[in-house]
């Protein structure tokens, strides 16, 4: 004996599964949820239906299905032979990911492992009310699990991670992993480290703005550029004053770029030269030394010693005249 409902097609639902609608739904092609809200709506009664049936329903050509029949099948959503097109199960998929069997632990593990979990339920219960108004897909719990174990941060480093992402509308996985990933690389695991590396970048950025206008650039700073402006502050310790006198240098230069500043603070810093005082000191002790470097020997004119005359040699001088014109007389006669 078989029981059954007899309903109007017309009158009849078909299920999609949130977590298809939250996480899956905004990156496929439209054609790809098309194809796939057909396919959930033919499995539910068990209907047959040829790749050319269902171009010719859904207005696509018969390449485009099984273009998108690839799509689907890549993420996840269907598994697909010659026969047979099954859909899965996108709730059952996910509780097999979430899922852990339960293995036996010391009692001090158990308290361990409580007190942390304790911490990291909070830190999710505020995530999700704060940032997906108490719908955060079941993906970003794993997510956020993967995080904490990649990058070692605590919860409140995590919550942080979301807001700063957030406040810049790119509350998504990969941006997110992308800045986490930045965060780590500098050392940041708890709330202190990362307030003292947000003090940084506030220096960093106030001094990028202000080199974009003493360099006239009409174009934000690329990363690469961001990085010497990190070294310059956090490293070698410079302020503005130094950087200043570094772009001074730049004067006259078609084409003056960042390296060629690194290269001047660089120089600075290895040299022992940490402020403004010192640097301009050494500067001027530098000119000075210049200008006393011996040269090319000058021409000896006018560097003769000046003889006196005294009465004598003007009437030494005068009887030579005399004897010099008898002669010359003479020799007429």
């Amino acid at each position: 004996m078989r029981f059954e409902t007899v309903k109007d097609i017309l009158l009849s639902d078909t299920p999609v599964p949130d977590i298809f609608i939250s996480d899956i739904m905004p990156n496929l092609p439209s054609d790809a949820v098309k194809v796939y809200l057909y396919c959930i709506f033919l499995s539910k009664y068990r209907k047959e239906a040829r790749p050319e049936d269902l171009a010719a329903k859904l207005g696509m050509s018969v390449e485009s299905i099984h273009a998108v029949f690839a799509i689907l099948e890549k993420e996840g959503l269907i598994i697909s032979t010659p026969e047979v097109i099954s859909v899965i199960d996108l709730k059952e998929r996910e509780i097999s990911r979430l899922y852990r069997k339960k293995t036996s632990s010391d009692a001090t593990e158990a308290v361990s492992r409580t007190s942390m979990n304790i911490r990291r339920n909070q830190c999710l219960d505020s995530i999700n009310k704060m940032f997906f108004q108490g719908l955060m897909a079941p993906s970003w719990y794993t997510s956020i699990d993967h995080w904490f174990g990649t990058y070692k941060f605590d919860e409140d480093v995590m919550v942080s991670l979301f807001k700063y992402c957030y406040d810049r509308n790119a509350l998504n996985p990969k941006y997110i992993e992308k800045v986490g990933a930045t965060w780590s690389s500098r050392g940041i695991t708890n709330h202190w480290e990362l307030e003292k590396y947000m003090e940084m970048m506030e220096k960093v950025n106030e001094l990028g703005r202000q080199i974009a206008r003493k360099l006239r650039l009409s174009r934000k700073l690329t990363s690469y550029e961001e990085r010497y402006l990190e070294t310059w502050v956090s490293e070698y310790g410079f302020d503005i004053d130094i950087i200043d006198l570094a772009l001074e240098k730049t004067t006259g230069k078609t084409n003056p770029n960042f390296r060629y500043i690194h290269g001047v603070l660089k120089g600075w810093y290895n040299d022992g030269l940490r402020t403004k005082e010192h640097i301009l000191a050494v500067s001027q002790a530098a000119t000075t030394k210049d200008r006393k470097k011996p040269g090319d020997t000058p021409p000896r004119r006018d560097s003769f010693m000046q003889r006196s005359y005294d009465d004598a040699f003007f009437d030494m001088l005068d009887k030579a005249s005399v004897v010099g014109k008898d002669k010359d007389h003479d020799k007429d006669k």
